[in-house]
């Protein structure tokens, strides 16, 4: 055999060896495609629970708390006006 037979020879090895190394790669991608297909949609429809219960937490929870603080710091901020305006006037009597 001459050198060019032994090259030909290599490649088709090569090239067969290839060929079986990628279907084998695209057997195992598509076998862990379908276990994980699964717990993907598993994890989608938690997604989607999980979403639910924030918007019910942030209009039965969040919302009232914080209408409740912001009508707490009105009643604090009016009440330093008035206490603000009787200080300004007790100086200006004296």
């Amino acid at each position: 055999m001459d050198i060019a037979a032994w090259r030909d020879l290599v490649i088709v090895i090569w090239g067969s060896v290839g060929v079986l190394a990628l279907i084998f790669i695209c057997i195992i991608i598509f076998l862990f495609y379908r276990k994980t297909a699964a717990l993907i949609e598993s994890a989608d429809s938690v997604v989607v629970q999980v979403g639910g219960v924030v918007d019910y937490v942030d209009k039965e929870v969040i919302r009232p708390v914080t209408q409740v603080g912001t009508m707490i710091e009105g009643i604090i901020k009016g009440i330093s006006l008035i206490k603000e305006i009787f200080k300004k006037k007790e100086e200006d009597d004296e």
